[in-house]
């Protein structure tokens, strides 16, 4: 819905810068046209320049606007958890090729955070307090969901995530002794 209400307050508001244009033109057209230095076929192009000028502009606009979910919530939304709100953001970023996208997402968090985030990871409907990471992990403990399965488990460096959703992939690492949480989401 907020796609569609951008476009037509774009469209409107380039609509209107256009018009203004051309009434400022009009009185100039006028008297090149009397005059004769401006030809009726150059006249046709510079209209349909009033008219195909807002659109281009209006469409690069459109494009350029970045319509993504932000990483925190796609991070809270995957792994049932919820973040504190002590942090700082070390690296965000989002690459696609078409379908295909990768985002990877680190923050720093002190002490107090950490503590709320572990709360946070044990209430969540992922995790087996049964299931410890290694390196290796062991579908035996994974959770089903939807398409796929989840899990978060105990590592010896804090907690680590896997979730598979069809093509979709959701890894995060939560290093409790330094306080930093990676997350990293692709899809193929």
């Amino acid at each position: 819905m907020f796609d569609f209400i951008f476009i037509i307050i774009i469209a409107f508001i380039l609509a209107l810068g256009s018009g203004l244009l051309y009434l400022i033109y009009l009185p100039l057209k006028n008297y090149l046209l009397k005059s004769n230095k401006l030809s009726q076929k150059q006249n046709k192009r510079i209209n349909y320049a009033f008219i195909l000028l807002p659109c281009l502009i209006g469409i690069i606009m459109y494009c350029m606007k970045d319509y993504r979910t932000p990483s925190k919530d796609r991070l809270e939304q995957s792994s049932d958890i919820q973040l504190p709100t002590d942090f700082t953001v070390l690296k965000d970023e989002y690459q696609n090729v078409w379908q295909h996208y990768s985002i990877t997402y680190e923050i720093q968090l002190n002490n107090n955070s950490v503590e709320k985030l572990i709360k946070s990871i044990k209430t969540s409907k992922f995790y087996n307090k049964n299931s410890f990471h290694n390196g290796i992990w062991d579908d035996v403990y994974f959770i089903k969901v939807n398409s796929g399965k989840a899990l978060w488990a105990k590592t010896p460096k804090g907690y680590d995530f896997s979730r598979g959703d069809g093509l979709t992939m959701y890894q995060i690492e939560l290093d409790t002794l330094i306080g930093v949480l990676k997350y990293h989401e692709c899809s193929d």
